[in-house]
C-alpha cells in the first residue's frame, strides 16, 4: 500500500517458490507454527529469506502484487516437484532458533500487558470509590486519592524504564473515573519528563485526578452536546469555577492542586478560560494537565467519528497549538508517547500492517506493534517488539480510511484510547 493511497482490495496470486525474489510480498499457506518466520505474511527483504522459503517444501506461495516492489520470476520450463531437504539447512536451524526466542518475547509481552491491564482496572476502581465518596466522606476520599497518587509517583521515581501501554477494549469505559485516570497517568508521565520533584508530582496527580470534578454541577444535556450554543458553552465553561469551589471547600487540597482544577483550560496565548490568563500567569502544573486533557479530547471527542488518531492529534498540537502550550512542553509530551503513540495504525518496512500497543522510552522509533495477519486468530494476534527486531521498522502511519477494511476490523482500533504504564521488569 502506497502512502496517501486509499485502501483497495488485495489481488492475490499463487506462485511457485522458484518464482520468488526480493521485494515480493508473500503469504504462506501454512500455520504460524509450521515455518520459522515471525510473520505468516511479509515482504521478502533478503536472499537468506529466499533460501529458507524455497526449502520449506511448499507447492505454492500466495503473492500480493499491491504490496510488492518486485514481480515474480518467470515460471521454469519444467518446474520440479517441491522436495523437503534431507536435513534442515544451517539457515533454517538458525531461523527456527530465532523464532523460538521471538515466541518467548511475545509470551513475556502478553504477560506484561495482562499485568498492566489488571493494575489499570484496580486503579480505575479506586478512583471510582474516591469520586463516589468525595461529598459524603470528603476527608476519607481525599486521603484515599492521596495514597493512590503517592503510590503511582513512587513507582515513577523508582523505575527508570517505564513503558506506556494502550489498554484493550475490555478495560476501557466512558465513565468519568476512566477519563480521570487517563489524565492523571499522562499528566504524571509528562511531569516526570519535565523533571518535576516528587512533591510537585504528588500535587500534579491530585489536581489531575480532580480536574473535572466541577462537571458534576453541569447537566449531561450540556456536557454531551457537541454543538453547544453560546449560552450552553458559557455554562459548560463554568465547570472549572464549580470545580475550584468544590475542592477549595474540602479544605484538604493544596492551593496548587486547586489551581490545577481552576486553570486547566487556561493557555499561554490568553485564549483559554475561565479568566483568560496568559504566559506565566498560567500555573505550570495546570498547563501540564491542560495539554494532556486537550490531547485526550482530540482523540476521544464527544462524536467518536470526529476523533483524531494519536499521531494526527500529536501532529496537530505540535503544528498548530505551540502558542497554547509552549514548544518545550509539547516536545516533552512527544518524548512521553513517542513518534508513533499507542493506538497509531502503522505499516512496517516489510509491508505488514499493525497497531501500536506500547511505547518503549529507550527507543521511541521502535514501539511494540500488534500485527494484522489473517492466518493468525484475532485473539492470538502477534505482538512484535521492534526494539528486538532490528531488521524491521515503522515505515509510516496509516490513516484509518486508508486501511483495508479487513485489517481495520482485525486490529480494531480502540473506541476510546486509554493508557497505563508498567516497567520492563514487570511480570
Amino acid at each position: 500500500m502506497l502512502k496517501g493511497q486509499p485502501a483497495v482490495p488485495d489481488v492475490e496470486e499463487e506462485v511457485l517458490p522458484s518464482q520468488l525474489q526480493v521485494g515480493m510480498f508473500v503469504r504462506l499457506p501454512s500455520g504460524w507454527m509450521d515455518h520459522p518466520f515471525l510473520f505468516n505474511q511479509f515482504r521478502i527483504t533478503s536472499e537468506k529469506q529466499l533460501e529458507i522459503l524455497r526449502g520449506l517444501g511448499l507447492a505454492t506461495v500466495v503473492y500480493v502484487p499491491s504490496k510488492s516492489t518486485a514481480l515474480p520470476l518467470a515460471v521454469p520450463v519444467a518446474p520440479a516437484a517441491p522436495e523437503m531437504p534431507a536435513s534442515p539447512s544451517p539457515e533454517q536451524v538458525q531461523a527456527a532458533a530465532d523464532k523460538r526466542a521471538r515466541m518467548e518475547r511475545i509470551a513475556r509481552q502478553r504477560v506484561r500487558i495482562a499485568h498492566c491491564e489488571k493494575q489499570y482496572l484496580s486503579t480505575a476502581n479506586q478512583i471510582r470509590d474516591v469520586m463516589r465518596n468525595i461529598h459524603a466522606e470528603s476527608e476519607r476520599a481525599v486521603m484515599a486519592s492521596r495514597e493512590l497518587v503517592g503510590g503511582v509517583v513512587d513507582t515513577f521515581a523508582a523505575e527508570a524504564e517505564l513503558i506506556v501501554h494502550l489498554m484493550g477494549d475490555r478495560v476501557v469505559d466512558e465513565n468519568i473515573h476512566f477519563h480521570a485516570l487517563n489524565i492523571m497517568i499522562l499528566s504524571l508521565l509528562l511531569g516526570r519528563a519535565c523533571k518535576l520533584p516528587p512533591a510537585a508530582m504528588r500535587v500534579l496527580g491530585e489536581g489531575a485526578l480532580f480536574h473535572d470534578v466541577g462537571k458534576a454541577r453541569v447537566p449531561d444535556s450540556v456536557l454531551r452536546n457537541p454543538a453547544r450554543n453560546r449560552h450552553e458553552e458559557e455554562f459548560y465553561r463554568l465547570h472549572t469555577v464549580y470545580g475550584g469551589e468544590m475542592v477549595r471547600n474540602l479544605g484538604l487540597l493544596s492551593p496548587q492542586a486547586v489551581a490545577i482544577v481552576e486553570c486547566h483550560h487556561e493557555t499561554l496565548d490568553g485564549k483559554g478560560f475561565p479568566k483568560g490568563l496568559s504566559g506565566e500567569q498560567v500555573p505550570t502544573l495546570a498547563r501540564i494537565v491542560g495539554l494532556v486533557n486537550r490531547y485526550d479530547n482530540l482523540c476521544n471527542p464527544l462524536q467518536a467519528d470526529k476523533g483524531m488518531t494519536p499521531a494526527e492529534a500529536m501532529g496537530h498540537m505540535f503544528k498548530s497549538e505551540q502558542a497554547r502550550w509552549g514548544a518545550p512542553m509539547l516536545q516533552a509530551f512527544i518524548r512521553v508517547l513517542g513518534i508513533y503513540p499507542p493506538g497509531s495504525l502503522v505499516q512496517l518496512s516489510n509491508g505488514v500492517l499493525g497497531v501500536v500497543v506500547s511505547v518503549d522510552h529507550a527507543d521511541l522509533l521502535r514501539p511494540s506493534v500488534l500485527i494484522y495477519d489473517p492466518g493468525v486468530p484475532k485473539n492470538e494476534a502477534i505482538i512484535v517488539e521492534l526494539v528486538a527486531e532490528t531488521d524491521i521498522k515503522v515505515d509510516h502511519v496509516v490513516p484509518p480510511g486508508q486501511m483495508p477494511p479487513e485489517a481495520l476490523r482485525y486490529l480494531a482500533p480502540r473506541r476510546r484510547l486509554s493508557y497505563y504504564h508498567t516497567s520492563k521488569s514487570s511480570p
